[in-house]
């Protein structure tokens, strides 16, 4: 006969206990599991009608502009002989810039009024020797060639002059010099490879565009809240300015530029840059202490809306006001402390 040790079976047992309670900390973690998902079902399946605040906004985005900005070219190719500015310099209006070397271009001003000297001499002289009513047909020829060489002398002074002028470049506007190329003296440059840019940042304007179905609903005048990307933490007041009246050119769709000025900016420190990007938010429509529940539980049937009101979840058709992507009003048919259903 064998005989079994007491502490084979206190081992034994102990294993049994072992293995019972892990199976039963499975069984509890199944069991809440289901629990805890269900009731996270069952609670976001239903809404209670509350009284709070409600707004109907759009946002508008864009970036920052400046009225007061030019960008300066020459107008004719040529060497560089003077820059007179260098970036992070402020000018004044009219001040020089930068100039082109002008010997030949004053060269050919003074051939050009050399010619026309010369073509309206000649032309002087036809007319000084034909003093008569009458004109052959080779005099017609000869006094309009005569005239069309004149013409076309002083239309070739012109040209030489504005050229002169365009060997040098003045700023239109008082501000910021944020650009300058070339920088030195003695490189040959066209309209295609120069270009000197000022910008005044005390003219700064936020710069956002609306889609045609925004557009009506915006007007001169109207106060906004602006949100910096650069400065996340402030924000700002700002009032639109203007609204375009043609479409802009640079967007694809329908949409419109609208400039917002912002209060209460100076803008001395340069802490407003062109490019900076920002929202600005309008309150188009408010209510204050009204009924409201999340839009979500707002459904339509033949263009009426309803909800499902209740456990049984009846049909209730209601009446409703400012929406948002959030909350909807409820001006009829519900009252505070209903439950709505999906």
């Amino acid at each position: 006969m064998m005989i079994i040790g007491m502490g084979w079976i206190k081992k034994v047992f102990s294993t049994k206990k072992r293995i019972a309670g892990v199976l039963l900390l499975i069984l509890f973690f199944f069991v809440g599991k289901y629990f805890l998902i269900d009731s996270k079902k069952t609670a976001s399946n239903f809404a209670l009608v509350k009284r709070d605040d409600i707004k109907e906004e759009l946002s508008l985005s864009g970036q920052i502009d400046s009225d007061d900005h030019a960008i300066l070219t020459f107008g004719i190719a040529g060497k560089v002989n003077w820059v007179g500015v260098k970036e992070g310099d402020w000018v004044k209006e009219d001040q020089a810039i930068a100039t082109l070397e002008k010997e030949v271009l004053n060269a050919a001003l003074r051939e050009a009024w050399s010619n026309f000297t010369a073509a309206k001499a000649a032309s002087e002289k036809y007319y000084s020797d034909h003093t008569g009513n009458s004109e052959s047909y080779d005099q017609k020829i000869e006094r309009t060639a005569l005239d069309a060489a004149q013409n076309n002398a002083y239309d070739n002074v012109r040209i030489a002059q504005e050229n002169l002028k365009s060997a040098a470049l003045y700023s239109p506007i008082e501000g910021l010099v944020v650009s300058v190329n070339p920088n030195l003296a003695g490189v040959n440059v066209s309209a295609l490879n120069s270009s000197y840019e000022i910008v005044n940042p005390l003219t700064v304007y936020l710069k956002v565009t609306a889609d045609q179905t925004e557009v009506g609903d915006i007007k001169k005048g109207q106060a906004g809240v602006i949100f910096f990307d650069s400065y996340p933490d402030e924000q700002m007041s700002g009032k639109i300015r203007d609204i375009s009246f043609v479409p802009s050119k640079d967007e694809t769709g329908t949409v419109y530029d609208v400039k917002i000025i912002l209060s209460d900016v100076n803008n001395k420190d340069y802490k407003y840059r062109l490019g900076m990007t920002a929202d600005v938010n309008f309150v188009l429509k408010e209510s204050m202490n009204v009924l409201i529940i999340p839009s979500e539980y707002i459904k339509s049937d033949g263009g009426k809306k309803y909800v499902l009101k209740g456990k049984d979840k009846k049909k209730i058709y209601v009446e409703t006001g400012i929406e948002n992507d959030q909350d909807t009003e409820i001006i009829k048919g519900l009252s505070e402390g209903d439950i709505v259903y999906d």
